[in-house]
Order: C-alpha cells, then structure tokens, then sequence
C-alpha cells in the first residue's frame, strides 16, 4: 500500500530549479535512501513528503491518518528543558507505553545507546552532535508508520551507528532516510532514490546493487544519444546532397490522382514517421531556417519537394 505518492512535483529554491515534474512514492514497510549531490534538494523533498512543505506545483497525496515521525538536519528544543524532558514531551501523545515510568525507562535506555549518560542535562549545554542524537531518540521512541530522518548517522561513533542500524532493520514501519554512510544504506535499506538534475531516479537494490544499475542506465542513454546523433548527421547528409528527380509518370494523370511530386511528397512525409527524433527536431529540420543554419546551404522552396 502507498503511504505517500507524489507526481508531477515541481519546485524551485530562488532562481535554482530542484525538482522538475518529477515523481516520487514509498510503500508500507519499505525502507529507502535518498541520495543526491549536496544542495540539490534532498532535504526539501523530506520535508515534502512530512508535509512541512509545500510543493511549486504537483501533487502530493498521503495515506489517511498517516502518522509520520520527522528528524530535521537541526532539531529544536524548547529552552530549560533537560535531555530526558525533551524526549518525554515529544512522545506525549504516544498510547503504546503502559505507563509514563515505562515510556521513561525506554528513553533513558536510548539515551545511554546514543551516547547521552546525563539524562538531566540542560539542552543549553549539549553540543550540537549531541542534540541530535536526543532528538534521534526522540523520534525513535515513536510508533510512525513512516520514519523521515535527515542525516541520522551524523555525529555518531561506530557502535552507536551499528545499534541504530539494528534498529532500523527490525523497525516495522516505513523508513526515508538521507546519511553519506554508504555501508549503512547498503545494509538498511531496499531501495535507492537519486536525485540528478531536477530528476528523481528509482533503483530497486541497496547502495551496492544501485552503483551496478545505475552504471547500466547511463550506458543505455549514451546508447540512445549515439544513436540519435547518427540519424541526425544521416538527415543533414540528406540535405546536403539535395532529393534525386523523381522518373516522370508514364501513365496519364486523371481528375482525383495524385501526381508523381504529389506522391513523392507523401512518401517523404510518410518517412518522418518512423523517425525517432522528437517532433521538435523533425519541426526544426524542415523549416529552410534550420536547414540553412545546419547546413550553410542556401534553399528555395523548389529545393525540397515535401512543400511542392
């Protein structure tokens, strides 16, 4: 079932355009990475899909009381509050603890696992590596249905990674997750996102199974841009040579029958037709503008019969 799917997004950061007309969904239970180059917007889609923000144009459509659990790049707290407070309060709402003690311990517990043995420490006085792993905690403490975590893997040491990543493989719920550790994706997650030049790309693997799609992918487009260079020099060689008369007709043109000129015509139309060029190319290429500009050659409208 999908939690979140999103189509036709669009969405622009001052003059820089981050997503264009792309498209995006996760499953239940689906565990997926998102990765991209730094500043192209990986961060905004997560608030996208928590619903934090709010797309130019396109669609976003969330599954009916879906509850979600978001980390931001940097969480807020409120003043005065300690460690195990801040924790209590963002889980407030949670019905799945049998009693405040027990919701207490489980944090306390998380807390000790993120590195954080002072539980009433002012959140004043914490670095901010360490406030990050509170509101980790914090988030990880919850029963969402979908986790959104941006760089979760930020600012912890090797065995507080290895106890979140067992964590994340037994959770339940649905996982979006934005962390340069590529081990960690390859071992958490089932599938890779990548955000490229406004695009969203969807591999079903983890990180290692993405690096091999993605390097087949890219040898398909090259493929197909080869082969779309060719059918181009072999159009503008076409011109350059200019169309070869046509063997006059030896029968006698009635009313209602095409001519030979009329017929060849058709047969040039009709040859664009299999043609793999966009329509826009094949626009460009018949109009005496583009053949002057790509062939330095001057064109009457005798020249090409297809306007005869």
């Amino acid at each position: 079932m999908n939690l979140v799917t999103i189509e036709h997004l669009t969405k622009s950061y001052t003059e820089r355009l981050l997503f264009d007309d792309t498209a995006f969904s996760i499953n239940e239970g689906e565990k997926v990475g998102l990765i991209g180059i730094n500043g192209t917007g990986k961060s905004t889609l997560l608030k996208i899909v928590a619903g934090l923000e709010e797309p130019d144009s396109g669609t976003v459509v969330r599954g009916r009381n879906l509850y979600i659990r978001y980390l931001p790049q940097i969480p807020e707290f409120v003043p005065g509050d300690t460690a195990l407070e801040s924790i209590m309060r963002d889980n407030a709402n949670e019905t799945h603890y049998s009693s405040a003690e027990e919701m207490q311990a489980t944090a306390k517990s998380m807390l000790n696992e993120l590195g954080i043995p002072d539980h009433e420490a002012k959140m004043e006085t914490l670095s901010g590596g360490q406030r990050k792993r509170v509101a980790l905690a914090g988030v990880l403490m919850s029963r969402a249905e979908l986790l959104v975590l941006d760089e979760p893997t930020n600012h912890l040491d090797s065995s507080m990674a290895g106890w979140l990543e067992e964590y994340l493989k037994a959770f339940r719920g649905a996982l979006l997750m934005i962390t340069h550790d590529r081990y960690f994706l390859d071992s958490v997650t089932g599938r890779i996102v990548e955000l490229d030049k406004g695009k969203l790309y969807s591999y079903q693997a983890g990180y290692r199974g993405y690096l091999e799609l993605k390097a087949q992918r890219l040898e398909m487009m090259e493929a197909t841009e080869r082969k779309r260079q060719s059918i181009l020099r072999n159009e503008i060689a076409w011109m350059q040579r200019g169309p070869e008369p046509g063997p006059p007709s030896r029968r006698p043109t009635s009313r209602g029958t095409r001519s030979s000129g009329t017929r060849r015509g058709r047969s040039m139309t009709e040859m664009w037709s299999w043609n793999p060029l966009p329509a826009a190319w094949a626009a460009q290429l018949w109009s005496l503008r583009a053949c002057a500009r790509l062939t330095g050659t001057r064109f009457s409208w005798r020249t090409l019969p297809i306007f005869s």
